[in-house]
């Protein structure tokens, strides 16, 4: 067992090398819970080196938990106090997994201010389109397959672009967005969801991030916030270099660890969809919603948009 761990703990730090290797890393969560059962396995065979190694292996895996396994909302500063929230939701629909109509009423208890929705089949575009009294400002895109990200907000859209560079059907979208009530306050929102990173699929998506990347920093507005199925933990090289490149801060530090695809336990699914703010945003709260069939969680999270 240690032997499997160590092998695939070394590569999944070499993700630079293959993006096969960084598949590996993925699956920290579940490493360092290996390496906790390779310990308790050489303690009880009183394989000394063993315990040694394995204790090396599940620390080196562990440590990039950390920020999310110590996390829980936070409380708002001096400098943003009494300013009001804004709710984001992201969600990956899964195609007719999901009911309309459970979508409506989960949007209708969640309040969320701006929404990102992925894997959207036609009839639900459809739905959507009537729904303009809860969120009067929408885009629905579709190149050709239902991948595209839908937006509903609360808040006025003033200005868009739709980047199909990378793949035709799923495009990066980057909105402006308004508070109507007062003008000034604007940020810009950059939404897709990504490519799968398998084989080939792994290229178009760290260039589908680098897109992204290249947005935040274009942005016109100071405040910039990412969301969507990005296909991406954050224990994987790819996001690290978003983050990074970006100056984006993960919104989920903010909740315990959890996955939002095929559970929310941590070591049986995986943490691929995201809310990332950059400085211009404080995050307060961030939680993995209800199951109501798709494959994935609904992420929300709360925001407070600092003053320029």
């Amino acid at each position: 067992m240690a032997a499997a761990l160590l092998i695939a703990t070394a590569g999944s730090f070499l993700s630079s090398w293959s993006s096969y290797l960084d598949l590996l890393s993925h699956f920290r969560p579940q490493l360092a819970a290996l390496g906790l059962v390779a310990i308790a396995a050489s303690l009880w065979t009183r394989s000394w080196a063993v315990l040694v190694a394995s204790l090396v292996l599940a620390a080196v895996n562990a440590a990039p938990l950390v920020p999310y396994l110590a996390g829980g909302p936070v409380s708002a500063s001096r400098a943003v106090e009494g300013q009001e929230r804004i709710r984001f939701l992201t969600f990956n629909l899964h195609g007719r997994s999901t009911d309309p109509e459970d979508l409506r009423r989960l949007l209708e208890r969640e309040k969320p201010d701006i929404v990102l929705l992925a894997e959207v089949p036609h009839e639900t575009r459809s739905a959507v389109q009537g729904w303009a009294d809860i969120y009067p400002h929408q885009i629905l895109e579709d190149g050709g397959l239902p991948v595209d990200a839908v937006l509903l907000s609360r808040w006025e859209i003033r200005g868009k672009s739709v980047d199909r560079s990378v793949m035709r059907y799923r495009s990066t979208l980057t909105v402006r967005l308004c508070d109507p009530d007062l003008n000034r306050r604007c940020f810009t929102l950059i939404g897709l969801h990504a490519e799968q990173p398998f084989g080939g699929g792994a290229r178009r998506q760290r260039a589908q991030l680098a897109g992204v990347v290249r947005e935040a920093k274009a942005a016109s507005t100071g405040a910039v916030v990412v969301m969507g199925d990005l296909n991406v933990t954050p224990w994987a090289r790819g996001f690290r270099l978003l983050i990074d490149g970006a100056g984006l801060t993960d919104t989920a530090r903010t909740r315990k660890l959890s996955a939002t695809w095929r559970s929310r336990f941590p070591l049986l699914g995986l943490h691929i969809d995201h809310i990332l703010v950059n400085s211009g945003f404080t995050p307060i709260e961030s939680r993995v919603g209800e199951d109501i069939g798709s494959d994935h969680f609904p992420v929300i999270a709360d925001l407070i948009l600092k003053s320029e």
